[in-house]
């Protein structure tokens, strides 16, 4: 029987569950008699998590998909709040996904349970009033970028910066042992990063490939996709048209740094691929109906973080309209045809790098955790 808090920890994206099974490592060495149980994926189950609901389940992205999935997620949010009354744990991790823990987090602390929110949900990019909303719901925020930090305390919300917890899991590796290992001949590699979602990658990965197949036969490269945990089935039709490009399994991050240049959908993976500086074009294409909603109300210049980071546009964006695959081949190619470009491209990401902190996030957010816990 556990001696030790436990915890209900939420975390509904994919990126969300690496760092989650990072924290939860830190927080048993520091609470070794530590439960934890909410909603997750394979990693957070594999230390020691008990899984109400996966990412799988939670991969809903879009005001329409949200709307089709509606009985779902009314759910998922029951059987949590159930299980938040009838264990009482004695801190509530939320983590991003803010659709569902913003809502969330009104039944946790109307249950007196202490929240501490790990990796800011983006509602700065939505006014700062939005993040003024969130003042009441949230005990302690961690965020992972600098500029954050300011953002959150000026509306009355006890916030950390604690660096980005990618730095925790990425890692250097050996070009040499990745191509063998992928059977990738010995040239320059053009990524390409559709996303994690079914439809993400239905809409993008089509075009990003016939860009890429282009821009590949100009400058003798070779074309690899970074394939998420999306059924392989998604990937048919680029496998037959374009049978010589690889499809990498379980190889995202080696795939970044060994790249010369990547075609990336807007989000975490933007971040993932600055780390290792390697130049890239962002890309994004919504339904129609998301688009236009989203555009009425989301408030920044950018979509890309690594663009947000600098301040201005260091890399190109391809958004909605603009995501063809001219566009793609034209500020893809920019990167082999002109060299000046991309090795000033490749410093700027150097900047962003140095704004993601120091490794040891996970360790930070379990110092914070902690306070709220008693000992044992």
């Amino acid at each position: 029987m556990s001696t030790g808090p436990t915890i209900m920890i939420i975390a509904g994206e994919d990126s969300a569950d690496q760092y989650g099974a990072k924290l939860v490592e830190a927080l048993t060495t520091l609470h070794p008699g530590a439960t934890f149980y909410g909603i997750g994926g394979d990693k957070m189950q594999k230390v020691g998590v008990e899984l109400l609901f996966t990412t799988a389940d939670t991969s809903i992205m879009g005001f329409a998909e949200v709307a089709k999935n509606y009985g779902f997620i009314r759910r998922m949010f029951k059987t949590c709040e159930r299980e938040l009354i009838s264990r009482q744990p004695s801190l509530v991790i939320l983590m991003d996904y803010p659709g569902f823990n913003l809502r969330f987090a009104k039944t946790v602390k109307a249950n007196g349970i202490p929240v501490l929110y790990y990796i800011a949900p983006q509602v700065w990019a939505w006014g700062k009033n939005r993040a003024a909303k969130m003042k009441g719901l949230i005990d302690r925020l961690a965020v992972a970028f600098p500029f954050e930090e300011k953002i959150f305390e000026d509306v009355g919300i006890p916030t950390t910066f604690v660096g980005h917890p990618l730095l925790d899991v990425l890692k250097q590796s050996e070009r040499t042992a990745f191509l063998k290992e992928f059977d990738l001949p010995e040239k320059d590699i053009i990524a390409l990063f559709p996303g994690s979602r079914k439809q993400e990658v239905e809409r993008m990965l089509m075009p990003m490939a016939e860009a890429a197949d282009r821009v590949a036969a100009a400058n003798g490269c070779t074309v690899a996709i970074g394939a998420s945990q999306v059924p392989d089935a998604l990937f048919e039709s680029v496998r037959t048209r374009f049978p010589e490009m690889k499809i990498l399994r379980n190889a995202t991050h080696r795939l970044m740094e060994h790249a010369k240049a990547a075609v990336v959908k807007s989000g975490t993976s933007t971040v993932e691929t600055a780390y290792y500086k390697t130049p890239m074009v962002v890309c994004y294409l919504a339904s129609r109906l998301n688009y236009m909603i989203g555009k009425r109300l989301i408030n920044v210049e950018n979509i890309g973080m690594v663009n947000i980071l600098a301040g201005t546009q260091i890399v190109p964006e391809l958004v909605q309209d603009d995501f063809t695959v001219d566009n793609i081949v034209r500020k893809l190619g920019r990167y082999f045809e002109d060299a000046p470009y991309y090795d000033a491209t490749v410093g700027k990401l150097a900047g962003i790098r140095r704004e993601m902190g120091t490794p040891g996030t996970a360790e930070r957010v379990a110092e914070l955790a902690s306070s709220f816990l008693a000992s044992g």
